[in-house]
């Protein structure tokens, strides 16, 4: 399974404006689950089968886009 991992998390709310930045371009389906390590500061989005790398690369690069918000 593919993951990203998102510096700057904390709490359920980011996984939230997260995933609606992702809905608004269509690959938040591609997302299967979300662990948030608040003490880190970070989540880890789990990804689903069948995911092309470009789609992985647009969502780091949505991700990326965000304030207060980076990917591994």
């Amino acid at each position: 399974m593919k993951t990203i991992t998102v510096q700057g998390m904390h709490c359920g709310a980011c996984e939230k404006l997260i995933r609606m930045e992702l809905d608004d371009a269509g690959l938040e389906s591609f997302v299967d689950s979300v662990e948030i390590e608040s003490g880190e500061k970070k989540g880890i989005f789990c990804l689903k089968e069948g995911i092309s790398e470009e789609q992985v690369e647009k969502i780091k690069q949505i991700i990326n886009g965000m304030e207060g918000y980076s990917t591994e």
